[in-house]
């Protein structure tokens, strides 16, 4: 499955064209004591998974920055997944369709709110992306399967290291916040 640039307004209206729809979306957010503008500056540098990410054993990034920038994750468990970034708003987010290559599994939304002059949310928000030819009791038990429990812990875990880069300034450890079944060792 090829990349699909849409707009983020219109993003999942552009996925039928291509068989998919959004499924259940899952998010996890976190109050960061920095101003947004450094928070920006952690997640929008090349290569920045190795500085925050607790489940990244390897990140190559193949173009930077902005729109069209494209990087891959290794994680400790082996798992590789591709991040092609559809939407980018500078100082804000973007927007990553991420999955094995070639096949795009979900849509993930990175955002970054001012809460103060001082600090700012976080939040990462994943939507898969479901065949709309399955049933809907074989998009449930896929959804149940990579985008239930582990996921919501996962993106806790990526949040909680966003939050203690950016306010240490140190590089989070393997599995700092708790191991993962999925990608973890």
């Amino acid at each position: 499955m090829p990349t699909h640039v849409f707009p983020s307004t219109d993003w999942k209206t552009g996925l039928r064209q291509w068989g998919l729809e959004p499924g259940r979306p899952l998010k996890s957010s976190v109050e960061i004591a920095v101003p947004a503008a450094d928070v920006w500056q952690a997640i929008a540098a090349p290569g920045n998974l190795k500085q925050f990410h607790p489940f990244c054993a390897a990140t190559e990034v193949e173009r930077w920055p902005g729109l069209g920038s494209r990087d891959s994750i290794t994680y400790y468990s082996g798992i590789r997944y591709q991040r092609n970034f559809v939407d980018w708003r500078e100082g804000v987010g973007y927007d990553i369709e991420l999955g094995a290559p070639p096949n795009q599994t979900a849509r993930v939304l990175w955002r970054i709110a001012p809460t103060s002059l001082e600090t700012c949310r976080l939040s990462i928000e994943v939507f898969p992306l479901l065949k709309s030819a399955l049933s809907a009791e074989k998009k449930q038990a896929y959804q149940a399967r990579l985008f239930g429990e582990v996921l919501q812990h996962y993106l806790a875990c990526v949040v909680q290291g966003v939050q203690f880069f950016a306010t240490t300034g140190q590089t989070v450890s393997k599995n700092q916040f708790g191991k993962n079944s999925l990608y973890s060792d």
